[in-house]
């Protein structure tokens, strides 16, 4: 059966914590800044030296082709980091048309690998993101319309909290687009506006923003939610989505900087700059470092954040907080009613409560979202039986076995068998859990007490009991008082009774040591039909009435 203490985190959220998450991202913007580099290198050695013919000598050659080839291998390391990588081509062509004034044949044939590159991988991670990723993820359809009114807002969105970065949170709510209104537009138009408006100064100050923008631009296109992605699930709007075309805002302001007139000006401005973002980045790496400090902040900036809401809430009900943490799951379901990890979690900590009734309302919710969900299906099997409605219970077990087919699911849909009386199909099941795991103690037991003491005489076996049992036993180095008591029932049935009696009286020896005064009880009583000569059998009563 289900564990008691698993909780789903917010697959979005879930992300933001991972270790190998974090160094992908420290290491990404390296490897894309060599590759640019790199090829920059190349450029001015083997396109278009500078002071020498073009037939230089074969040591710049050489030098060429080593940089072309480290650029090459950043740039796939780059894309094996993050696909987000394929905008690198582009961005080399707008550097070359910044640099030059305009793109050659020789700038596209000398950049055609890195787009052959780049296509390979954005095709593949098309296919991942639609065929893996968002398997079983739950994304709302767009019209193009919205997506192309979703982008514009997003576009300024990050351009302005990379300039201004206050009030930064790793969730932001965004409400939703109505594509028929034409206002929606006016983000993009003035995107539009502010590139014609460079282009028109192309030749004096709109050639270095044309490139600034252009190159953010580019960098932040697969993000703006063009393409159905993951993070679009949690995470329409994010910080972290930002962190390549930064650079180019960063460059940007740099140079704008730069060109104030007076470089003491630029000097202080730049000093200013450099302590007042280290004082903000100190403070905002604070509430980095625990997972609910960054949930806490999230929530107090945007109260309706539902991932954060979800995964303080587990963070909690892990703790043993559970009042709180249901708290939570309900303000998240506030926030989105269809939220699957809620309705779980809040069933999951409800159950924990003993309030089986409630939790079981969410568990069908949850599966109203994913019907074929193995885990809801096994949790809400939990709580049924534990209501004590055992045949409702096996049903969704059923299912989960169906779509899980684990040796632990099968050993629960086995027992539960047994609870409703039918051991017929409860032996069989405990037969297909130890062809897996032909040492699976819990298996090697149950099975064995079945065979020893079934009202079904044609279910009995006592020969294939006491296999199991002593099997149970020596796995157990003979210390289990439950274990001990059916190997004595097994023998017992198997007609050794003089074995029946001493094991017995191992197993009263054991639950008495242990302070289990109901078991020792019970074995005593056994103990005077096995002295007696007789096996003990089950009613057939007892499971008819389960």
């Amino acid at each position: 059966m289900a564990g008691g203490g698993d909780f789903c985190r917010s697959s979005g959220m879930r992300q933001l914590g991972r270790t190998r998450g974090r160094a992908e991202k420290h290491a990404f913007p390296a490897v894309f800044l060599f590759s640019f580099w790199g090829y920059l290198h190349y450029e001015a050695l083997a396109l278009y030296p500078a002071g020498r013919s073009q037939t230089g000598s074969q040591q710049p050659r050489g030098k060429a082709t080593l940089w072309l080839t480290l650029s090459l291998i950043a740039f796939v390391l780059g894309l094996l980091s993050k696909t987000t990588a394929v905008m690198l081509p582009l961005v080399l062509l707008l550097c070359a048309a910044w640099q030059r004034g305009r793109i050659t044949r020789q700038d596209v044939l000398h950049t055609s690998p890195y787009f052959v590159l780049a296509l390979a991988f954005g095709l593949m991670s098309v296919w991942f993101q639609k065929h893996q990723a968002l398997v079983g993820e739950t994304l709302a359809p767009a019209s193009f319309g919205e997506r192309l009114a979703g982008a514009g807002q997003n576009f300024w969105f990050y351009f302005w909290k990379a300039l201004l970065p206050v009030h930064l949170s790793v969730f932001y709510v965004r409400e939703k687009i109505d594509a028929t209104n034409p206002a929606a537009y006016l983000p993009v138009l003035l995107a539009v506006a502010v590139f014609i408006l460079c282009w028109r100064f192309r030749r004096t100050w709109g050639r270095h923003a044309l490139f600034g923008l252009g190159c953010f631009a580019v960098a932040l296109f697969p993000v703006l939610g063009f393409f159905d992605a993951q993070f679009l699930v949690k995470l329409r709007i994010s910080d972290h989505l930002q962190y390549k075309p930064l650079i180019a805002v960063v460059a940007l302001t740099a140079a704008g900087l730069a060109s104030l007139p007076g470089r003491r000006v630029f000097q202080c401005t730049a000093v200013a700059l450099l302590l007042t973002l280290s004082v903000l980045t100190f403070k905002r790496a604070q509430i980095f470092a625990a997972e609910e400090s960054l949930f806490r902040d999230t929530l107090a900036k945007n109260p309706a954040a539902w991932p954060a809401h979800n995964d303080l809430g587990v963070i909690l009900a892990k703790r043993g907080n559970y009042s709180e943490a249901i708290n939570h799951f309900m303000a998240s379901l506030e926030c989105k009613p269809d939220n699957c990890e809620a309705h779980l979690n809040l069933g999951q900590a409800l159950a924990l409560q003993g309030r089986f009734g409630e939790a079981e309302q969410h568990y069908l919710a949850a599966l109203h979202s994913k019907p074929f969900d193995p885990e809801t299906q096994e949790k809400l099997a939990d709580a049924l039986q534990a209501q004590g409605r055992g045949r409702e219970a096996l049903l969704h077990l059923r299912v989960a076995l169906c779509f899980k087919p684990e040796n632990q699911t099968r050993l629960g849909v086995a027992t539960l068998l047994y609870q409703t009386g039918d051991s017929r199909q409860a032996v069989v099941q405990f037969r297909r859990v130890l062809l897996f795991n032909r040492d699976e103690v819990e298996a090697l037991n149950n099975l064995a007490w079945i065979l020893a003491t079934c009202s079904d005489d044609q279910v009995r076996d006592g020969a294939e009991a006491v296999r199991c049992a002593e099997r149970a036993c020596q796995l157990t180095a003979f210390k289990q008082a439950g274990m001990v008591g059916t190997l004595a029932a097994a023998y017992a049935e198997a007609g050794r009774f003089p074995e029946a009696v001493a094991t017995a009286e191992t197993a009263v020896r054991l639950a008495t040591a242990a302070g289990d005064s109901r078991f020792a009880a019970v074995n005593q009583q056994l103990l005077m039909l096995y002295r007696a000569g007789k096996p003990w059998h089950e009613q057939p009563a007892i499971n008819s009435r389960q």
